[in-house]
């Protein structure tokens, strides 16, 4: 039996503080994932509870694995069968790696065993049922959590990954014509930076584009050049002009202020939807903080942070 109980309340403080009089422990030891925030409706109409669900921690063994999981990596770590083809190192053909992040289609993949051995055949495809739009919204989702998964791996990428791409990343710099440096930034989030001087560093800014369209273009084309070279599929992290890094310090200090403010309530706050990566700098920034806790709620592309006070 799961020693995992649900709770629901009009806010998920007080769903967490229903949980805590239930097994009598304080926050810190409580295990929790936040299911549904909870919404006040319109006009006191279509208002949804919070819910949770909750274990204590010696029930677990001391462990918490839901709230650990959402800090540490906000999304799932792809492994056996259901990894990306991509992670799984190029193809062996004279192709290369392949040339997008998406999963493959589940029709594709041999018949899948239950825990007795026997097949169970193939699976009718879910996009039978559905419509052109439903299944082109599916196709996009899909793609964008394996984009996501991608950066925050790119995110830790080895000392080798990160001096071969420095390598490609200024030779391409060349032959674009810009007379500029590629620097390795390596830490929580290791990138290579390109910078220049003068006006070689105007016109760098051509190559971040509209909300960095064109610096994740850039990004996939060296991680590209980068796999063949490694002879696995292999990815990191590209900047230009230091812009990813001045994002990151933007949502670190926004992290500090948010946590601030949660300990000075002691109420709940929920920040703005985020990619995995940029989630990714809240829990870093706010994991060793007295005051309060982080966990990320919801689905993509809508997944957030939200800061919890650390119960006493």
């Amino acid at each position: 039996m799961s020693a995992y109980q649900e709770f629901t309340g009009k806010t998920v403080e007080e769903a967490i503080r229903l949980a805590r009089e239930e097994f009598g422990v304080d926050l810190n030891d409580l295990d929790f994932e936040i299911l549904t925030p909870g919404s006040r409706g319109v006009l006191g109409m279509g208002a949804e509870p919070a819910r949770i669900v909750a274990a204590s921690r010696a029930a677990l063994g001391g462990a918490a694995p839901k709230r650990d999981a959402a800090a540490s990596a906000p999304l799932p770590a792809p492994s056996g069968d259901d990894r990306p083809r991509d992670d799984r190192g190029p193809r062996r053909d004279d192709r290369g790696p392949r040339r997008d992040d998406r999963p493959p289609r589940r029709d594709d993949r041999p018949p899948r065993r239950d825990d007795r051995g026997a097949d169970r055949g193939p699976r009718r495809s879910a996009s039978a049922d559905l419509s052109a739009s439903e299944a082109a919204e599916v196709a996009a989702a899909r793609g964008s959590v394996a984009a996501e998964r991608a950066e925050l791996e790119a995110a830790e990428a080895s000392p080798e990954a990160l001096a071969a791409g420095q390598r490609i990343l200024e030779t391409l710099m060349g032959h674009l014509g810009f007379d500029a440096s590629v620097e390795v930034a390596a830490g929580e989030t290791s990138r290579l930076n390109v910078v220049a001087d003068g006006d070689d560093r105007d016109a760098l800014g051509a190559l971040i584009g509209r909300k960095g369209e064109r610096l994740s273009a850039l990004q996939h084309l060296v991680n590209l050049m980068l796999s063949k070279e490694m002879g696995a599929w292999t990815r990191v992290l590209v900047d230009v002009e230091d812009y990813r890094g001045r994002r990151e310090r933007q949502l670190r200090e926004l992290a500090e202020r948010a946590a601030a403010r949660v300990a000075e309530t002691g109420k709940m706050l929920q920040l703005e939807p985020m990619p995995a990566l940029e989630r990714r700098w809240i829990h870093l920034t706010l994991r060793d903080d007295p005051a309060v806790v982080t966990q990320s709620i919801g689905e993509e592309p809508n997944r957030r942070v939200v800061l919890l006070p650390r119960g006493g």
